[in-house]
C-alpha cells in the first residue's frame, strides 16, 4: 500500500501490526483496515505501567512487542573513568585515561538482543549459532539501527514523549559495563597476569597458534574463547554486573552507534551525541564492544575499543538503549 499523503511505498513495514504513521512524511496512516486491527490486538504495551509513562518506574522497565518482551536497565546520569590506566592488563593505546559526563538518564538493555526478539521486528534470523535466547549474530551496524528504527515504529504509542531506542553511545555502553567498577572486568576483578605475561614472552610460534589462556574471573561474568566451545550461548547465563546487566564481557561484539576516534570524541564533544561523520579519520568504520565468543580476554575487557566497517561479522550482536532523545538518526 502506498501512503495517502505523500505516496511512498509502505509495504516493507506493512507486517508492524502497530504501524500507523508514515516513516517519509510522518502523518498518520488513516485506513480502516489498520485501525480495525489496532483494536482488535495492539501490538506493544509497557510492561511496568505508568499513568504518565515518564519512566519513574525504578531501575528496570519492560515492553511486551510483537508478545516478545524487552527489558531495558535504567543508568542514571553521572561521570565515570573511561578508557583504561597505563598499567592495565591487556591495555591497547587507543583507550586513554579520561573523565566523561553522562548528562542524561537513560536505559540499555539487560541482555543482548536475543534471536527471537530480532525475529519478531526484522522478520528473519541472521544468526549462524541458531537458538532462541542466544543473541542474535551476524548482524551488520545498518541492521542494528534497522532494528531499533523500527522498535520505534512499533512502541509509538507508548514510549514516553521524548525518549527513543536506538544503539548505545560507545561512553553510554562503557558506563553501563562498568556500573561503578573500575577494573578492567565489571565484577571488579581483572583479568589474569598470567595472560600479559605469556604474550608478552612471546609463546613458540607453532604452540601459540590456536592457543587460548583461561581467565577464571571471566569465566564468572563471560563466554569467551576459552569456555565457549566457539559459539554464542543463551543470554542472562553468567553473573550480571552490579546494575544487573547480563553478557557485556563475551557472547557477541556489540555495535555502538558513534563512527570511531583514535582518541575517542573529540575534546569537548558530547559523548551522548554522535558528531559529523565526515569530520573523522575513520569515517566509516563503527565501534563495538565487549568482545564475543571468539577472543581472548583480554579483548573482552571493560575498556576494549574494536572498531570496523559496519559489515557483518559472525561475532556482532548489539543491545538497545532507550535515550532521552526527539530525534532517530538513521544512517
Amino acid at each position: 500500500m502506498n501512503c495517502k499523503n505523500c505516496n511512498h511505498d509502505l509495504n516493507s513495514f506493512m507486517f508492524l501490526k502497530g504501524f500507523n504513521y508514515c516513516p517519509y512524511c510522518g502523518l498518520e496512516i488513516n485506513t480502516e483496515k489498520k485501525e480495525k486491527e489496532e483494536k482488535k490486538s495492539p501490538s506493544a504495551y509497557i510492561v511496568n505501567n505508568s499513568s504518565d509513562l515518564t519512566l519513574s518506574l525504578g531501575n528496570l522497565v519492560s515492553f511486551n512487542v510483537f508478545d516478545t518482551n524487552f527489558e531495558l536497565i535504567k543508568c542514571f546520569a553521572g561521570k565515570f573513568l573511561m578508557g583504561s590506566p597505563d598499567d592495565e592488563i591487556g591495555r591497547f593505546k587507543n583507550e586513554a585515561l579520561h573523565e566523561v559526563i553522562i548528562k542524561k538518564d537513560f536505559y540499555i538493555g539487560k541482555y543482548p538482543v536475543t534471536q527471537d526478539q530480532y525475529k519478531a521486528l526484522m522478520e528473519y534470523n541472521p544468526s549462524k549459532f541458531k537458538g532462541p535466547n542466544n543473541p542474535v549474530d551476524s548482524v551488520d551496524w545498518d541492521h542494528a539501527k534497522e532494528f531499533c528504527y523500527r522498535l520505534n515504529e512499533a512502541t509509538q504509542n507508548i514510549r514516553p514523549a521524548g525518549y527513543l531506542f536506538d544503539l548505545p553511545t560507545e561512553a553510554q555502553w562503557e558506563y553501563a559495563c562498568r556500573a561503578n567498577t573500575n577494573t578492567s572486568l565489571n565484577n571488579g576483578n581483572n583479568i589474569s597476569k598470567y595472560i600479559n605475561e605469556s604474550l608478552r614472552r612471546g609463546i613458540n610460534k607453532n604452540l601459540y597458534y590456536g592457543y587460548r589462556p583461561n581467565c577464571p574471573y571471566l569465566d564468572e561474568v563471560g563466554w569467551y574463547d576459552f569456555n565457549s566451545n566457539k559459539e554464542t550461548h543463551p543470554v542472562g547465563k553468567k553473573k550480571p554486573n552490579n546494575w544487573g546487566i547480563y553478557d557485556m564481557h563475551g557472547n557477541v561484539l556489540e555495535w555502538c552507534r558513534d563512527y570511531y576516534w583514535e582518541n575517542y570524541l573529540p575534546e569537548n564533544a558530547d559523548p551522548d551525541t554522535t558528531t559529523n561523520p565526515n569530520e573523522r579519520k575513520y569515517a566509516w568504520n563503527k565501534v563495538c564492544r565487549g568482545g564475543s565468543f571468539d577472543d581472548e580476554p583480554r579483548y573482552c575487557r571493560s575498556a576494549f575499543r574494536y572498531y570496523t566497517c559496519a559489515g557483518a561479522g559472525t561475532a556482532c550482536g548489539f543491545r538497545i538503549a532507550l535515550i532521552c532523545s526527539d530525534k532517530f538518526v538513521k544512517f
